[in-house]
């Protein structure tokens, strides 16, 4: 466990609140990128979020947490944090990591704070000089809801073999980008997923679809999927 402070609370949008965590002078912890913590609250309940921060940034931790009604730490605790306060934390959690072993193109595959652990990903995949093709899809109801949505470009900059798409469900008038799900947009523009890994992060819906539709349609490997599910609670189901 490590006791944290908070050092910043941003509000990109009306829904998500970016959370900046800091270890105490002196400690760094290890972890791989696209994988998860616990925030332990006082009578000993816990919520999980993605650490959104790459592993070299090990002085601290980013998430971003979605507003849930209702929700015990979204609604109840996050409101009264400050600068300052404390917060106690365990890690490293989970799987969803990128496969290093192999050299495949990959798809990145998110839907609203899924994209804190795909950050991660990408921003590791800066500091490492990675090469490896990398097409990230952001799947939102509109434009508001890319709460990151000047990132990619900088991220595009930096990695050579870098796209982004965002993909709406419900887009305002005057969008002209892509629009309906964000997995059957992948099939669109890869029919053929079999040289391919997808890392996939978001509401449970999203990446049950993606995992039957790209394997069924997209000739995807299962093993060549990787999953975290974020459900209401704030659990994180681990690789399917």
């Amino acid at each position: 466990m490590i006791t944290t402070k908070v050092h910043r609370i941003t509000r990109p949008n009306a829904d998500v609140v970016v959370l900046h965590l800091r270890f105490p002078s002196g400690v760094r912890a290890k972890f791989q990128a696209g994988q998860y913590l616990k925030v332990l609250m006082e009578d000993g309940d816990s919520r999980n979020y993605s650490m959104a921060n790459p592993p070299h940034e090990s002085d601290g931790v980013q998430l971003h947490i979605r507003h849930v009604p209702g929700g015990r730490f979204s609604e109840g605790v996050l409101a009264g944090l400050e600068k300052g306060h404390a917060l106690t934390v365990e890690l490293p959690y989970g799987e969803f990591s990128l496969d290093e072993e192999v050299d495949h193109p990959v798809i990145l595959l998110g839907t609203g704070t899924g994209m804190a652990p795909l950050k991660s990903i990408i921003e590791d995949q800066i500091k490492r000089g990675g090469s490896r093709p990398m097409h990230l899809y952001w799947g939102a109801r509109n434009s508001q809801d890319l709460y990151l949505a000047d990132l990619p470009a900088q991220w595009a900059k930096r990695l050579p073999a870098f796209i982004f798409t965002p993909v709406l469900s419900e887009p305002e008038p005057g969008w002209s980008g892509r629009t309906g799900w964000v997995h059957r947009t992948v099939l669109e523009d890869y029919p053929d997923l079999s040289a391919h890994q997808v890392y996939a992060c978001g509401n449970p819906i999203m990446t049950t679809a993606a995992l039957n539709d790209l394997t069924a349609e997209g000739q995807l490997s299962p093993d060549a999927f990787y999953c975290d599910a974020f459900v209401p609670s704030g659990e994180i189901q681990p690789k399917i």
